[in-house]
């Protein structure tokens, strides 16, 4: 006899290839020989670790302000938390959002991150068309995947979403079938950050599609890496709440990546009706939002570190993207078509002149260490390897098995100079095929 799966736990069977990926190689994963950039931590030395010692204090020391804070919380989150996640967006001008703008809208807490509140879309929100960029974020897409909704991964270009050719894709789909618009911002995999024009065209053409369908279709907005946008010369980010003119845009944030991914703090900015009430409850469902200590802590750093943080996260990103790039120019220049990257949040999308990257190329079993050569592999101990994530798991376009993507958030410097040179390697010994 057989369990009475549903239908998504049947589709939850099959890993996904990021899972699978990532499963293979931690099997014997060495620390100090092997290189892991493919996950996407972030630095170790970004978390402001004595800050949270001290609002851990501030916090216990005042429980009149802070009630409760070791207790449960409510399913909509903290109320100081909420109020400085507001004030933060006021006080520094965060997507030119004023107080204004906060009218009728609710801010709510996820209950793990701003993951819980994307998963929690995907279960109030009728199974369809899902627009979103490609490359795109395969962790949610492949989950929205198993859940029955239809990925349009709709190519991108350095502003973003191409809205071109996301106008001419949707001539081939009824408007009815179309879900919700998926946006990351701040792209990942790429880090092409879009532009405040394609931000105003995309919540532009779900209004009319909404028009067309009869019914509202949401813009989802996630800005996760927004606040590491560590180039000063870009343009600054508008939010896409300003462009909305009827309760049809939503931005999700996160504070993972500013201030420590494992306080779990993701959040979403809503309209104030039927949908906050159904988001909540989703959220106390599975046993409200985030620990209430946790939500304290990062309010009380948003209300008095933040200032400090930023500088300091964003200095140091910068500095290792800029090393990161002169290693790419002095040992990948002739093996790469093209990179984005190195503007903000901590990864780089590479494109590669004629070599495939995809799972099994010579390029792949080589930084795997799985090519059967001794003098490649190692002779009884593997050589050193090296995990990044595959094109192909981002995009399905043929250039995909040519790109890949690489996290420079978690390793020091001197170890991606290893990488790249392995990288460099990878390279000469893949074209010999």
């Amino acid at each position: 006899m057989d369990y009475p799966f549903s239908s998504l736990a049947k589709s939850s069977l099959i890993p996904s290839a990021i899972n699978q990926l990532t499963a293979e190689f931690a099997e014997d994963f060495r620390e100090g020989v092997d290189i892991n950039l493919g996950v996407g931590y972030v630095n170790d030395k970004t978390i402001p670790v004595e800050a949270i010692r001290e609002a851990y204090s501030d916090i216990m020391s005042h429980p009149d302000h802070y009630r409760n804070a070791l207790n449960y919380g409510g399913a909509d989150g903290s109320p100081n938390l909420r109020n400085s996640i507001r004030s933060y967006y006021t006080r520094y001008n965060i997507g030119g959002l004023e107080d204004k703008d906060f009218t009728n809208r609710k801010i709510l807490i996820g209950a793990n991150g701003a993951t819980s509140i994307l998963d929690a879309l995907s279960d109030i929100l009728q199974p369809g068309i899902v627009i979103t960029a490609d490359p795109y974020y395969y962790i949610y897409t492949e989950t929205l995947e198993r859940k029955g909704f239809k990925i349009l991964a709709v190519p991108e270009d350095e502003e973003g979403l191409n809205t071109k050719l996301l106008e001419n894709e949707l001539t081939k789909v009824s408007s009815y079938d179309v879900s919700f618009f998926y946006i990351v911002t701040v792209n990942n995999p790429t880090t092409v950050i879009l532009s405040n024009a394609r931000r105003k065209a995309i919540v532009k053409i779900a209004q009319k599609l909404s028009e067309e369908s009869g019914k509202l279709i949401p813009v989802i907005f996630d800005k996760a890496y927004e606040d590491i946008i560590h180039n000063p010369e870009m343009e600054k980010p508008v939010s896409g709440l300003k462009y909305d003119k009827g309760n049809q845009v939503f931005e999700v944030g996160t504070l993972s990546k500013i201030l420590a991914p494992a306080l779990r703090i993701g959040y979403i900015i809503c309209p104030d009706n039927d949908f906050a009430k159904i988001l909540t409850q989703r959220t106390s469902d599975i046993g409200f939002s985030s620990p209430l200590i946790n939500q304290e802590i990062s309010g009380w750093l948003l209300d008095h570190y933040i200032h400090i943080q930023k500088e300091t996260v964003n200095k140091g990103y910068q500095q290792k993207a800029a090393f990161i790039k002169s290693q790419f120019s002095q040992h990948l220049g002739p093996y790469i078509e093209s990179y984005s990257g190195g503007d903000a949040a901590f990864y780089f999308y590479i494109t590669f002149k004629n070599i495939r990257t995809d799972k099994g190329s010579p390029f792949f079993n080589f930084l795997s260490r799985i090519t059967g050569d001794p003098d490649v592999d190692g002779k009884g101990e593997k050589n050193p390897r090296l995990v990044y994530i595959p094109g192909t798991i981002c995009s399905k376009t043929e250039k995909a098995k040519y790109q890949l993507r690489l996290s420079y958030g978690f390793e020091d410097p001197d170890v991606f100079k290893r990488a790249v040179k392995l990288m460099a390697e990878a390279c000469e010994y893949a074209l010999k095929f």
